[in-house]
C-alpha cells in the first residue's frame, strides 16, 4: 500500500504555486525619547544613558540600556516589577503584577465616578481597559463589587498594613511617578545602595497582599 504523500501547506500562493512568505510584524515600541522616559521611570536609565540623552543622543542612550520592556513602567505596579521588587517565594512577579492590575481595573471599574482625571485614565476608558458603570448594567455592576470585595476581604486578612500597601502601589493613580516609598526603593536599587526603612517595608507589606491575591 503507498505511502500519504506530505500535506500540503496552508496560506496564499502566487502564480506558480509557491507558498507567499507572511512578512513578520515589527512590534512599536515607540520612538526613543518615549523609551528613555519610560526607562527612566522604570529605574533602567544608568549614568551614561543619561549622558547621551542630555548630548541630544537618544539613539545611541536606547542602545546603552538595551531593550527591556520599559513599556511596563506605565503605573507603579509595572515599575516596581520591573525593578524586580515583585520577589516571592511561591509566586511568581508577573502573577502578582498582574493580580494588582486586576484589582487596579476591578476598583476603578467600580468606582468611576471618583476616576482620576488624567489623559492615561481616560485612554484606558476609551480602549475598554476599564469602563465605567451606568443604570443598565447592574448586574456588571454587582458582580464588580463582589469581586472587589472579595479582594479587599483577603487584604484585610491579611492585615492593615498589607492592604494600604497594595492600595498605594496598585489602585492610588501614580502613573507617571511615586508613590514616593517606590520611587525611593528604584533609586535605591538604581544607586546599589541600601533602601530606607521605611520603604522596605512598604514593598514587603505589598508583596504579602499581593501574593495572597494570586
Amino acid at each position: 500500500m503507498a505511502r500519504a504523500g506530505r500535506k500540503r501547506k496552508a496560506g496564499a500562493r502566487d502564480k506558480s504555486g509557491r507558498l507567499i512568505a507572511t512578512p513578520r510584524q515589527r512590534v512599536d515600541r515607540g520612538t526613543a525619547e518615549l523609551r528613555l522616559h519610560r526607562a527612566r521611570r522604570a529605574g533602567a536609565l544608568d549614568p551614561q544613558a543619561a549622558r547621551l540623552w542630555q548630548q541630544g543622543k537618544a539613539e545611541e542612550a536606547i542602545e546603552a540600556i538595551g531593550s527591556g520592556d520599559h513599556g511596563q513602567a506605565v503605573d507603579a505596579i509595572g515599575r516596581a516589577w520591573l525593578a524586580g521588587l515583585l520577589a516571592h517565594p511561591a509566586r511568581s512577579a508577573e502573577a502578582m503584577r498582574d493580580a494588582g492590575r486586576v484589582l487596579f481595573k476591578l476598583y476603578w471599574s467600580h468606582y468611576a465616578e471618583l476616576a482620576p482625571s488624567g489623559g492615561l485614565y481616560r485612554e484606558m476608558l476609551g480602549r475598554g481597559i476599564v469602563r465605567s458603570t451606568t443604570e443598565h448594567d447592574i448586574e456588571r455592576a454587582a458582580q464588580l463589587e463582589g469581586a472587589l470585595n472579595r479582594r479587599f476581604a483577603i487584604l484585610d486578612d491579611c492585615g492593615r498594613d498589607v492592604r494600604k500597601a497594595v492600595e498605594s502601589l496598585c489602585i492610588d493613580h501614580h502613573f507617571e511617578f511615586g508613590p514616593l516609598w517606590l520611587d525611593r526603593l528604584i533609586a535605591a536599587r538604581r544607586q546599589k545602595i541600601a533602601a530606607d526603612t521605611e520603604a522596605s517595608l512598604r514593598i514587603e507589606a505589598a508583596v504579602l497582599g499581593l501574593a495572597a491575591l494570586t
